[in-house]
């Protein structure tokens, strides 16, 4: 008997004692049991009593800096599982923990990802050729299912190498001998669909159309078949149409006057609309109002309020007249996403993309939007009372009647976004760039280390002296939000 061996990569460099405390809680022993030493440390070892050991290296470069080798000997005789301790390490050191997936159809690059949350997500991997003076491993994150803080540089996008490692049942298609390669991906396809598409609700529409190209060849080949596969075609046809719905071709662009009868079809709940957060609650709640919606993103005035929606991708998604206060929207893709008169007081938006957005008469007070990419958004008449919006950008944004009071826009960039009557108590300072930004405004503005707000022509001369024309009107009477009209 050969013992369990284990190899996991760690996003930040591994502390030996939080390993030990984790090692000896995964394996259910006393820390005395455990033995964890840099790799290539023989001294000071104690191999005779350990029954659990580890070596780890720290690595200098890439996006990963922990690289673990763990071994169990034939002594523990119920080890756990590799998920089982990736959780329990991820938990401990509070790092993201990477491990192989094991799947004959997974490529070396996919990983799966355990956060110390206690959730998963997947990622790929690629090996870098460290510099010469490094003499070790260096890894790069290109991409993940969701976005993650600790790989802000990769590329976050649905994988279809996680679909393909997750293999689906197919039954029709298993007896069917030497036709199984016509028929099995057919059938994959409604068997994924059937399931919620797993492993992360998510399948590719390029994926979708191979699927359909699968079904042109069976199409093709429909004379020379024999009977039992015209018989289990026949069945998932049944089933493909119950599993979808028939859009004249409209989602992915097929005339009906040229095509079959299935290009008409799309799935009943489309997969590729939205990338779901890590978060499960979060998840089931998105994927729950996705189903009850539709995919043409009707507006479901959902309530996500205090959800963690970290890392989602709800690009183009309509969450207009939504409940999102004090949900966490950081590091989420919200390009051209509706959030029409919704509330997100206290919302965390941190380095979102909210490119093109629309936040029309949203409340967005006490909000978090620091780092936020706001490039073209419509936040007209939106409240902004208490926000920190500090290094937002708000290039080309219409700010139209928004109320900013005591808005801290410090480091921000306005270039070109324009005014109309705002109240504008806000806070900037000698890195919010102001170029073009055109329209009118009320005072006062503070900066950092100036005894007095700048209001009336002194405001204005500044404004001049940092490249906007905006006007300055004389001050009227707050209204707190909440009071202010609200008609349409």
């Amino acid at each position: 008997m050969n013992g369990t061996g284990y190899g996991f990569l760690t996003a930040a460099a591994p502390d030996p004692d939080g390993l030990t405390r984790a090692l000896a809680q995964a394996f259910a022993l006393p820390a005395a049991r455990v033995d964890v030493a840099p790799d290539g440390t023989v001294d000071g070892r104690h191999w005779d009593t350990a029954l659990v050991t580890c070596e780890y290296e720290i690595l200098r470069t890439g996006d990963l800096h922990g690289m673990l080798n763990v071994y169990a000997t034939p002594a523990v005789t119920t080890p756990p599982t590799p998920e089982a301790l990736a959780t329990v390490l991820a938990r401990t050191l509070d790092t993201p923990v990477l491990t192989e997936v094991e799947s004959e159809t997974a490529p070396p690059s996919l990983r799966r990802a355990f956060l110390p949350q206690g959730w998963t997500t997947y990622a790929t991997v690629e090996d870098l050729d460290p510099p010469p003076e490094a003499d070790q491993p260096s890894f790069r994150v290109y991409a993940t299912q969701t976005g993650l803080a600790a790989f802000p540089r990769a590329e976050v996008k649905g994988l279809p190498a996680a679909v393909h490692a997750h293999r689906p049942h197919t039954p029709l298609t298993d007896p069917v001998a030497g036709h199984g390669t016509l028929l099995r991906p057919w059938e994959a396809l409604i068997s994924r669909m059937a399931a919620g598409w797993p492993p992360a609700r998510w399948y590719g529409a390029d994926m979708y159309r191979e699927d359909l190209e699968a079904r042109d060849a069976l199409e093709a080949a429909l004379p020379t078949l024999p009977e039992p596969v015209r018989t289990a075609l026949a069945t998932l046809d049944a089933r493909f149409r119950e599993l979808t719905a028939d859009d004249a071709g409209a989602e992915l662009g097929a005339d009906p006057a040229t095509t079959p009868w299935y290009r008409h079809r799309r799935p009943a709940v489309l997969p590729w609309r939205v990338l779901l957060p890590v978060d499960p609650e979060a998840a089931d709640w998105l994927w729950k109002w996705v189903t009850q919606n539709g995919p043409d993103g009707l507006p479901g005035g959902v309530d996500l309020s205090s959800l963690d929606l970290s890392g989602a991708d709800l690009s183009g998604a309509d969450l207009s007249s939504s409940l999102l206060c004090a949900a966490d929207l950081s590091r989420t893709r919200l390009t051209g996403t509706d959030f029409h008169r919704s509330h997100l007081q206290g919302a965390d938006l941190t380095g979102a993309d909210a490119t093109g957005a629309c936040f029309v008469r949203a409340d967005l007070d006490g909000a978090v939007l620091r780092g936020t990419t706001l490039d073209g958004a419509d936040l007209i008449r939106a409240d902004l009372y208490g926000a920190d919006a500090r290094g937002a950008s708000l290039r080309g944004a219409r700010l139209l009647g928004a109320t900013l009071l005591h808005t801290d826009l410090r480091g921000a960039d306005l270039t070109g976004a324009e005014l109309g009557e705002n109240t504008f108590e806000v806070t900037l300072d000698a890195t919010t760039r102001l170029t073009g930004l055109t329209g009118t405004l009320q005072g006062p503005v503070t900066l950092p280390n100036t005894p007095h707000p700048l209001t009336g022509p002194i405001l204005k001369h500044w404004l001049r002296t940092h490249g906007s024309p905006a006007e300055v009107t004389p001050p009227s009477r707050h209204q707190r939000p909440g009071d202010a009209d609200h008609s349409a």
